[in-house]
């Protein structure tokens, strides 16, 4: 009831287009943009905005004498709801453009393509030259051939606002290949004066090449060379496949499969998926991947790093998983020193020195045969589970503030304060192991 004063207007609705009208801006200036991962993260500043706007308007009716607006009118309601139509609207378009950069989302229904294929004369090029293919938009595919021939094919799309328009556009784009320094650059010529050009890429190269691939929107696809492979894309995925010396990955968004290379192999930038297997040198990964990110047989040493891990392993024979909430290691023949937050660990079978650190995840560790290396785990606020051969030797010290200790091995326990601390000698007593960590079980179990 307002007693006959007037009431005074909301600022919510001009925040809430302000806002919407920001989106469209940011939306209109780059439509890669990834602002749904934005607001998925950041949502909250939703509310903080209808707070600061409901404070401002009760101050407001103080100052003036006005019965201060409600808590929400229908319009505000339904311009909330366009706010969030929009946001999920944007991140639609962004996951179709993310799985499929080759898919032109041109909202205007009224733009028609026209295409045409590639056409570039074979050329001979010297052994072991280095190759560099570009294309502003549009997807490289590069495999190996039999000759010392550089072969170029594929096709290139226009899109404009009739048949005749793109037909037009097409005429002044063409393919070249053209000699450099430090080798041979294929790449459009004309692609990006005006209109919308894809220009995708079929290459075959001599099998002693090696290749640099460069796509702003597009996937990138490289196999069978025996020199190095360097791949960049800031939209699409990337796939690297039986080369003979080191592969190069880096990204924006999107997924990375790599398999079979003589060489070592890194992986930076950001996006999603990550399938990696058979490096025969050091595999790096440096950046934020969603996952699921799978690693598997590494000769020499793996090296994780994001804003919430960093993992080093050397000579896995066996895998590495990370999603959103675990982290599984297997059959790792050297060390081991996984240090990372706010994930449970799954620890199997490490031969070498093994070094776990932990903040609000759950530790787990098994091992199938007697350990012969140091054990270190620290945890916080996270439960510990070690499970050892029954014939296992070692020292184990244990202690849980605010937790307990259990253990399947006989040894000494005691408590001092709130701390329950286990200490045993098994066998030789060697290796050392330490176990801490605060409110959460330590659990030492025996296997047959």
């Amino acid at each position: 009831m307002n007693n006959g004063q007037p009431t005074r207007g909301s600022i919510l609705g001009g925040v809430l287009l302000i806002l919407l009208g920001v989106l469209f801006l940011f939306a209109r200036w780059n439509p890669d943009l990834r602002i749904w991962h934005v607001f998925w993260h950041y949502w909250p500043v939703l509310i903080i905005l209808w707070g600061v706007a409901k404070l401002i308007d009760h101050l407001g009716a103080q100052q003036s004498g006005r019965t201060r607006p409600p808590l929400v009118t229908g319009s505000e309601a339904a311009l909330m709801v366009l706010v969030i139509l929009v946001m999920a609207g944007m991140g639609l378009y962004s996951h179709i453009r993310e799985k499929h950069p080759d898919i032109d989302l041109n909202m205007n229904m009224f733009h028609e393509q026209a295409t045409q294929n590639v056409d570039v004369p074979v050329k001979t090029i010297p052994a072991g030259s280095h190759i560099t293919l570009i294309t502003a938009r549009g997807n490289i595919t590069c495999h190996a051939g039999d000759t010392d021939e550089l072969r170029v094919n594929g096709n290139e799309t226009a899109s404009e606002g009739n048949e005749s328009a793109a037909e037009d556009r097409l005429k002044d784009v063409r393919v070249t290949i053209e000699e450099t320094r430090d080798g041979y650059t294929v790449h459009p010529v004309n692609q990006e004066n005006g209109g919308t050009v894809t220009v995708d890429l079929d290459i075959t190269v001599p099998k002693n090449a090696s290749v640099t691939a460069n796509t702003n929107h597009g996937d990138v696809s490289i196999s069978g060379i025996s020199g190095k492979a360097w791949a960049t894309t800031l939209h699409g995925a990337v796939e690297i496949h039986n080369t003979g010396s080191d592969a190069t990955a880096e990204m924006s968004k999107g997924d990375v499969r790599i398999d079979d290379i003589a060489g070592s192999v890194t992986i930076k930038g950001h996006g999603d998926e990550v399938d990696v297997s058979d490096i025969s040198g050091d595999m790096t990964v440096e950046g934020e991947f969603f996952g699921p990110v799978v690693i598997r047989n590494v000769t020499k040493t793996t090296h994780y790093v994001s804003q919430k891990a960093d993992l080093t392993l050397e000579r896995m024979s066996g895998r590495l998983d990370l999603d959103s909430g675990d982290i599984e290691v297997s059959d790792v023949a050297g060390a081991a020193k996984l240090k990372t937050s706010n994930k449970d660990l799954d620890v199997e079978n490490v031969g070498g020195r093994l070094e776990i650190s932990d903040v609000h995840g759950d530790i787990k560790v098994g091992y199938a045969k007697p350990p012969t290396q140091e054990i270190s785990i620290n945890n916080e606020s996270g439960g510990v589970d070690l499970t050892l051969p029954a014939k296992s030797n070692f020292q184990v010290s244990a202690w849980s503030k605010g937790g307990d200790v259990q253990s399947d091995f006989d040894g000494s326990s005691d408590t001092e304060g709130d701390t329950p601390r286990f200490n045993a000698k098994i066998g030789t007593g060697v290796p050392k192991i330490q176990i801490t960590t605060t409110y959460g079980t330590i659990n030492l179990h025996k296997s047959s």
